[in-house]
């Protein structure tokens, strides 16, 4: 029998499309075991994991050939998101060669979202009009930017109308708190979902000796959960964030499902930002 945990969805940005607030990263897909990283992304699809992410620039192509192989017979099950390397975005046409690429090695004819990965030396402009392109012919459904700055914002603003743009994808946990002071609220005030990856930072989470994990462990205590699920459902206290938890063990990606119906109470909220709070935005983005 299925185990199916009841994930909360929550709507990509200006879209009508609704998606679990707990989706599925497959960054350093390749290096997994590959029969219990299957295993672990269909339990996640059967438990309601269903926003699944990946890009080209991943192992260079080969994550997005693994998981178009455990997608095999799931593809209609999921939602489907990619990205471009900014060296493959200069030119529009570069663009719709990468999407088609990637459609390819997934084995798929069409993605539900495509991301700028970084603006890197990309053209915004031109990204723009290949993904307008990409929509029309029906290649994409959906497409926004990732790790995308608040300057970086401001000019996805003035190229495109609100509400074009579906998210930014960015790095962003209970111990990584910057974006919070200007980054968040643009997005939120141009319509974007913000998809927060490595929600648990990108090593050992609570982070060694942080001041503030007392803190997190008696929360988890009285909530009969782990740290690792209290922090998780932090990230989804905002009603414009969605996250992406990466496991290729079944035990944990159910684990990581089960913490979008963790209810953390308005005081729990206040501990945790006390404990772990934001450091000043400096213009810059963090990065895993």
């Amino acid at each position: 029998m299925k185990e199916v945990i009841a994930l909360r969805y929550r709507r990509l940005g200006t879209t009508g499309e609704f998606l679990p607030i707990v989706g599925q990263g497959t960054w350093k897909l390749e290096q997994a075991d590959y029969e219990q990283a299957r295993r672990s992304i269909l339990s996640g699809i059967d438990a309601g994991m269903t926003h699944l992410d990946t890009a080209e620039d991943y192992g260079k192509g080969r994550a997005e050939e693994l998981l178009g192989r455990i997608l095999l017979a799931r593809r209609d099950d999921v939602f489907l998101t990619s990205k471009v390397h900014p060296d493959h975005a200069t030119r529009a046409a570069d663009v719709r060669a990468a999407c088609h690429a990637s459609c390819r090695r997934l084995g798929t004819d069409r993605l539900d979202l495509y991301l700028l990965h970084w603006p890197g030396d990309a053209s915004l402009e031109e990204c723009v009009t290949a993904f307008r392109s990409l929509q029309q012919e029906g290649a994409i459904r959906h497409w926004g930017v990732s790790n995308f700055s608040l300057q970086d914002l401001d000019h996805l603003a003035r190229l495109s109308p609100r509400g074009e743009a579906a998210c930014n994808q960015i790095f962003y946990h209970l111990a990584e708190r910057r974006i919070e002071h200007r980054v968040l609220p643009r997005g939120d005030r141009m319509g974007l979902s913000t998809i927060a990856y490595s929600p648990l930072g990108s090593g050992v989470f609570p982070p060694p000796g942080h001041p503030g994990n007392p803190v997190l462990e008696r929360i988890a205590r009285c909530h009969g959960a782990s740290t690792a699920q209290v922090a998780l459902a932090w990230l989804a206290r905002h009603d414009s964030i969605m996250l992406l938890a990466r496991s290729y063990r079944p035990e944990h990606t159910l684990a990581n499902a089960a913490s979008a119906d963790l209810r953390l109470t308005p005081a729990d909220v206040g501990s945790l930002d006390a404990a772990y709070p934001a450091a000043p935005y400096d213009g810059l983005l963090p990065t895993r």
